[in-house]
């Protein structure tokens, strides 16, 4: 059986996620509970909520993120069995280079199909594949299950499934694709009650598989669609009044909060533009742009490139005498450094020299997958470092900072765009991230020429923003505030 309850964005799901996980939990049984999510400071926050109100998070309590679900309780123990594929480990590097310049489209995919087959033969699954390779396990359906016996596997993992798991609760469902919930649904109709949270309008990876898996389990007896939850005890219901024109008919909310809430602009022919961008990225409010651009970075912090696992393991070769995580991180940061300061083809080559490793032509390409997947040091010279929308989902602040680029005034005015697809929904994301105020930055040299400021600045006015008040305790700090 599986539950779907939608919950719009600040319904307090991660707390109300804990609430049920506790309500379930039976410290006589055995059997683990699974808390899954899509990513790992989700999966952090549903940890901190769980023991906030439990006081401790139980041994068989299992909090993880999708990929590590699928991977440690489907396709490790199970896939040997049902697709006589053996998988050890997985890897996230890059499948395919754009080395040498020119690649065409189709050289790109047969090198990327190559590297993932090469992986599968040492025992090692690209994350890419995770999804479909636990769907294969768990579908009897799957063409290639056609005989009886590869079909009675199938049942057989279903019910080790079912003896060994209580309870999934699975959380951001809308960031799921087609084949993952296809692989849960198995889960949930043939051997683990699932209890699923999604928000469809938050679904910005793949913004109709959500919505379209719910429509085509419509009359599924084993797909319950429980009341939407439709308050927010986050967002102010002056903020709400604007992201509701972004929902769905019947997905409209309604706010919780006691915050009167704040739409205001601040434009960079400002004195202050600067200083109230600086004040919220070092105060740490969520400050956010489509994607990087201009004088707006958003490298995340602490990113290193990733290795081939060949690639790592010629390196651990090379330095038997310590551990092979520390140094495969070690060469990670060093490798890192050097692309911050070189290009591509010049840190290869100071890298393999400084390890003393021959020129290889198969190893040169693999290592141009790392540097081309790491954000270059080009992100870092960036005059504001802040996040892109897509890394705020979950987060919240008191104040929030979205910069306006084209895309997203055109989705914001709602002007002769497409509805519910990927710029629709991250705006929807974007507007409702605050506790108490968004502000929307407007950057004249982002939009270009074809804008003019008053425009722009009137078009935010007829939907109800408002001029930034600089002097407000909101966008100064204590000392700035004695000054003054």
């Amino acid at each position: 059986m599986i539950e779907v309850q939608i919950a719009g964005a600040g319904a307090g799901k991660t707390h109300g996620l804990a609430e049920k996980i506790i309500k379930h939990y039976d410290a006589s049984s055995y059997k683990k509970i699974f808390a899954i999510t899509y990513t790992n400071n989700a999966a952090k926050n549903i940890s901190e909520a769980i023991i906030k109100q439990f006081g401790y998070l139980p041994e068989n309590i299992i909090v993880c993120t999708v990929h590590t679900f699928l991977l440690n309780e489907i396709i490790y123990p199970y896939s040997p069995f049902v697709l006589n594929e053996i998988h050890t480990t997985s890897s996230r590097c890059k499948t395919f280079s754009n080395f040498p310049p020119g690649k065409s489209e189709e050289k790109k995919r047969r090198e990327s199909a190559g590297t993932i087959s090469r992986l599968k033969k040492i025992g090692v699954i690209h994350v890419d594949e995770t999804y479909a390779a636990a769907w294969r396990i768990v579908d009897e359906n799957y063409s290639k299950h056609s005989s009886q016996k590869k079909k009675s596997k199938v049942r057989k993992v279903h019910k080790l499934l079912s003896s060994a798991i209580d309870k999934i609760f699975l959380d951001e469902a809308q960031d799921l694709d087609e084949t993952a919930l296809k692989a849960f649904q198995q889960i949930g109709e043939n051997s683990v009650d699932i209890y699923m949270v999604g928000d469809p309008k938050q679904a910005i990876d793949y913004p109709t598989s959500f919505t379209e898996w719910l429509a085509a389990n419509k009359a599924n007896e084993k797909v319950k669609v429980l009341p939407n939850i439709t308050t927010s005890r986050r967002v102010p219901q002056r903020i709400l009044d604007l992201s509701n024109t972004f929902c769905p008919k019947g997905q409209e909310q309604t706010s919780l909060s006691e915050v009167e809430g704040r739409l205001t602009y601040i434009t960079s022919e400002d004195d202050h533009y600067d200083d109230v961008l600086c004040h919220h990225i070092e105060n740490r409010s969520l400050v956010s742009i489509f994607r990087k651009e201009g004088n707006y970075s958003t490298k995340q912090a602490g990113s290193l490139p990733e290795f081939d696992p060949e690639v790592e393991e010629l390196l651990t070769v090379k330095f038997p005498e310590y551990e092979e995580g520390v140094v495969i991180y070690s060469l990670q940061r060093f490798f890192a450094s050097l692309l911050s300061k070189n290009d591509n083809n010049k840190s290869i080559r100071k890298f393999l020299a400084k390890l003393e490793i021959p020129y290889d032509k198969e190893l040169f390409i693999k290592l141009c997958r790392s540097a081309e997947q790491f954000s270059s040091s080009k992100d870092n010279s960036a005059k504001y470092a802040i996040s892109s929308i897509q890394r705020t989902k979950g987060l919240e602040s008191k104040v929030c900072v979205l910069i306006l680029t084209p895309a997203i005034f055109k989705c914001l005015m709602q002007n002769g765009v497409t509805k519910f697809n990927k710029t629709w929904n991250m705006v929807y994301v974007a507007l409702t991230r605050a506790e108490s105020e968004l502000v929307v930055a407007v950057d004249m040299a982002l939009l270009g020429r074809g804008y003019k400021h008053d425009d722009i600045v009137e078009s935010l006015e007829s939907i109800g923003f408002e001029v930034l008040n600089p002097n407000l305790p909101n966008h100064k700090t204590e000392e700035k505030l004695e000054e003054a």
